[in-house]
């Protein structure tokens, strides 16, 4: 019992470890973010982004989505505020805070800077993200780049 006790520990710190590469290393302004994303994520991953009614299914196919969304918001930068994790799981919370100079979701750029807090929901299943939630109060972005009225 203690042994498995020990790889469980074992495990959810190396899970701790992939989440927490893949939020800094993986974050789409750095240059070299798919190279990372390569070596972290699944080829089969799926992305459930914002509550969407379909997810977003593949490696390629999330790299695209995520190069988009970076490229409304080129200077975007993330705070990493807490970070939880417990077996395959780990579970962490930013603050992200950017400027909109570039289309983002079909909407052209407002030049207006947006604030707010998100979660990222990762499993892991032997050292590659395999599922992944992300939630943001997209609702407040809008407002915040004066496309929704306060």
């Amino acid at each position: 019992m203690e042994e498995l006790k020990k790889f469980m520990v074992s495990l959810t710190e190396q899970n701790k470890s992939i989440a927490l590469r893949f939020a800094q290393d993986g974050w789409g302004t750095n240059p070299n973010w798919k190279q990372i994303w390569d070596e972290l994520m699944s080829p089969d991953v799926v992305h459930h982004f914002n509550s969407a009614s379909e997810p977003i299914v593949g490696l390629e196919a999330n790299k695209a989505f995520n190069a988009s969304l970076f490229q409304g918001f080129p200077d975007i930068h993330h705070m990493i505020e807490d970070q939880i994790a417990e077996g395959d799981r780990v579970v962490y919370r930013t603050t992200l805070q950017g400027t909109q100079t570039g289309e983002f979701l079909g909407i052209p750029p407002t030049g207006k800077s947006a604030k707010i807090n998100d979660f990222t929901l990762l499993r892991i299943v032997n050292s590659k993200i395999v599922e992944w939630w992300y939630e943001c109060n997209l609702l407040e972005v809008m407002k915040q780049l004066g496309l929704m009225p306060e």
